[in-house]
């Protein structure tokens, strides 16, 4: 499964290195600007920060839509892997290409911002809190990725077609994650219990939607490893 992840990143070097590159010429640019720009310097490194994450999220899409859709997936099915295995190869080149380019995202942010908000935010955040958002960070790229990628599977498996495949697998996506966001809201009233992290702000986490997530991860993930390894049929 690391022979997966080391080739898929090496696979999505370039684009890696031309998303990072850009975003440090950018803010580099930005830095020279500093005087006469003013107020506007650190809004056009946030925007170039989010349009990276943006780029690098859809080349994260196309670790698993290459091979359900191009000849790649003839070399990737044959291999002697498990479900589980494809699948979190998938998950873990696509955490680490998004974790470079936002770190890179954020050490420019700091050079333009010149420390201040990192230094604010080293004085009044806790250390459980700066776990916990980085827990919630991976559990975002993760659980959203995964859900995607289920559309993704069953798009493919039940609509032949590459262009109608994807096109019911938006239409899934979206459905499906109405239904998702349906199922967790009617859970939170039946189980309002919240734990609350206290800082600069406060963070509230509901007991009842976070168990019924993790749950429907985990039914989510099973799922598209099955289907993966049993029924995608090249």
């Amino acid at each position: 499964m690391l022979m997966l992840v080391k080739y898929e990143l090496r696979r999505k070097l370039v684009t890696i290195l031309g998303i990072c590159l850009t975003m440090m010429i950018g803010n580099l640019f930005l830095l020279t600007k500093l005087d006469s720009w003013q107020m506007g310097v650190p809004i056009l490194s946030t925007f170039l920060g989010v349009g990276g994450l943006i780029l690098i999220f859809i080349s994260s899409l196309t670790l698993l839509g290459d091979y359900l859709y191009d000849e790649q997936g003839y070399l990737l099915f044959t291999l002697p892997q498990s479900g589980v295995a494809l699948l979190t190869s998938r998950l873990l080149a696509a955490v680490m290409q998004i974790s470079m380019v936002t770190m890179v995202g954020l050490v420019m942010f700091c050079v333009i911002d010149q420390g201040k908000i990192l230094n604010a935010l080293l004085r009044h955040v806790q250390g459980y809190e700066l776990v916990y958002s980085i827990l919630l960070y991976l559990w975002t790229i993760i659980s959203v990725l995964t859900f995607i990628y289920f559309c993704m599977v069953v798009g493919k498996i039940a609509l032949k077609g590459k262009k109608v495949g994807k096109i019911g697998s938006f239409i899934l996506f979206f459905l499906l994650g109405m239904g998702w966001k349906v199922v967790t809201f009617v859970i939170s009233n039946f189980f309002p219990q919240v734990v609350q992290l206290d800082s600069l702000a406060t963070i509230t986490i509901n007991v009842g939607s976070a168990i019924a997530e993790s749950v429907i991860f985990v039914l989510l993930f099973m799922t598209t490893s099955y289907l993966l390894e049993h029924k995608v049929d090249l």
